[in-house]
Order: structure tokens, then C-alpha cells, then sequence
């Protein structure tokens, strides 16, 4: 599965290396279609934990897979910057602070259970067969982190 933001920021950034950033202001400033897609982006990237997807690649990912993982985390990186660029904020969501800190705010509750989540998920593996207390408590942390994320969008 691949994140829905993956291309969205180099797309942008190619346009900006072809010197042709001018026509991405001009979008910004007469589109708002190209303006709400810019502030989804935005949101998308405000909710991405990169310690957190690290973290679940080392408990669960194999090692010959982590560069792909850090791949996508400096993908990641990157593709906020372009953003950055075009909305000419300092930082993500700048616009709409009261979400900005609604996301902090559910990331007190929701990554205690994303990091439980990863390391019940590791348990699960090592197990010769089902464990119903890890497989109870992995589907709290799923509750959890549903209910997380359905408060925050």
C-alpha cells in the first residue's frame, strides 16, 4: 500500500526546479481548487509521524526493506518543503492553527497506542500460535487509534 500524498510534492517541486514557480503562485492565488489541494496535502503531511513510521519499520519490517521505508520518509520531507514553498508558510496547516493543534493533541492519546500497537504486532509474530491476550489487546489499540484519527479527520 502507498501513501496518497506519494508523487503530490515531487510533481510540485519539478515544476518549481523548471523555473515555472511562478505559475504554481499564480494557481495558489486564483485556484481555489489548486488552493484546497495544497491545504489537503497540507493536513495530510501535519497527521504523518516520520518517528513513528520508523518505528514501525524496525519492529516489523525486515532490515533489507528499511531503505525503502527511509526512502519514503525523506520523500516525505521533501514533499513538505515543496508545500512550504508554495504556500509560503513556515510551517504545516500555519493557516488553520485550531487543527494544527487538534493533530498534536490527538498524538498525546494516539501514539502511546501506535507504539504499543507495533510492539503487540512483534509479539504476535514470535508466537508459535495465537495468543488471545495479544490479539485482545491489539484490537483496543486498533479501537483506539480509529477513534483517533475519526476526531482529527
Amino acid at each position: 500500500m502507498l501513501p496518497a500524498w506519494l508523487g503530490a510534492g515531487a510533481a510540485l517541486q519539478h515544476v518549481i526546479d523548471s523555473g515555472m514557480k511562478s505559475v504554481l503562485d499564480d494557481m495558489w492565488h486564483d485556484w481555489p481548487f489548486f488552493k484546497t489541494r495544497i491545504a489537503m496535502l497540507e493536513m495530510v503531511f501535519a497527521k504523518a509521524d516520520l518517528w513513528l513510521a520508523e518505528y514501525y519499520d524496525q519492529r516489523l519490517v525486515e532490515k533489507r526493506l528499511w531503505p525503502l521505508g527511509k526512502e519514503l520518509r525523506q520523500q516525505l520531507a521533501q514533499d513538505i518543503n515543496s508545500v512550504l514553498a508554495i504556500s509560503k508558510d513556515k510551517t504545516l496547516m500555519a493557516d488553520l492553527p485550531w487543527i494544527a493543534e487538534s493533530v498534536a493533541l490527538r498524538n498525546v492519546y494516539t501514539d502511546p497506542l501506535n507504539v504499543l500497537q507495533a510492539e503487540l504486532l512483534h509479539r504476535s509474530r514470535q508466537q508459535q500460535k495465537p495468543d488471545p491476550y495479544i490479539e485482545q489487546a491489539l484490537m483496543v489499540t486498533i479501537a483506539g487509534i480509529a477513534a483517533g484519527m475519526r476526531n482529527t479527520g
